[in-house]
């Protein structure tokens, strides 16, 4: 029965965390409350949260992370498991905390729905780059707009996020930021050869496509610092038909 199914999966919860009774008290009535508003049931949710705590995330983190990262595996059409390992990575590579995590999502959201990024793209890229991002001072909005650029030019996955953490690497070495070095770069010419004395030849092509799209950048930039509510909208659009609502009822019944 559903209800024997939610207790082992609340008792699996609960060894993993090694919380205390109050604490996975509470993360049972968020997984119910969210399992009867959401397309997912309270027993997914529950794996959810398990999934979070083998991550090493604590009670407080996974309540503060669980909506969100339901909204993006719905948006996104991503299984929990895939999008509780992504948000998790990327909310910790960029040295932020799980309340940023709603934030995270909806640039998520938003890029797949205005670039060519997609999912997978993104999470390979972000494995490459996020760290070289974080170390060079480079916020999350700004590296996903690089990579949104780099996607629509046809570069993308680990080719873009080699290719952008390298361009980081290589402009650092020699004091400059990316603008400073797109301008120098212009301003020599632009050329192929002037690419690879400045950031070697791997990362070339991705910091010519960058010079190339330049002036997308800072609007992308802005747009996914303006995201929020995005992966919701993109559920709850997804979800706006009969199977949606089917779905939803059921989770709401369960």
């Amino acid at each position: 029965s559903k209800s024997k199914e939610f207790e082992k999966a609340l008792s699996t919860l609960e060894a993993v965390t090694g919380s205390s009774k109050s604490e996975i008290g509470e993360l049972s009535d968020l997984a119910k409350k969210l399992g009867s508003t959401t397309a997912f049931t309270a027993s997914q949710v529950l794996e959810l949260q398990t999934e979070l705590a083998k991550l090493g995330f604590k009670t407080d983190d996974i309540k503060n992370a669980t909506g969100s990262i339901l909204d993006l595996a719905a948006s996104l059409d991503v299984d929990l498991a895939e999008a509780a390992e992504f948000s998790g990575s990327v909310v910790r590579s960029f040295g932020l905390t799980t309340k940023d995590t709603q934030q995270i999502v909806d640039v998520m959201a938003l890029s797949t729905s205005s670039s060519a990024l997609n999912f997978e793209s993104l999470r390979e890229s972000m494995k490459l780059v996020a760290p070289v991002s974080k170390a060079v001072g480079v916020s999350v909005e700004k590296t996903t707009a690089l990579l949104a650029v780099l996607a629509d030019r046809g570069l993308k996955g680990s080719i873009a996020g080699t290719g952008l953490a390298k361009t980081f690497i290589m402009l650092s070495k020699q004091g400059l930021t990316l603008e400073q070095g797109l301008d120098k770069l212009k301003s020599s010419g632009g050329d192929l050869n002037t690419a690879i004395d400045m950031v070697g030849v791997v990362a070339a092509k991705s910091f010519l496509t960058l010079a190339g799209g330049q002036q997308d950048i800072a609007g992308l930039e802005q747009s996914f610092k303006d995201a929020e509510g995005a992966a919701k909208k993109m559920a709850e659009i997804k979800l706006d038909n009969l199977a949606g609502d089917t779905t939803k009822l059921a989770s709401a019944w369960e």
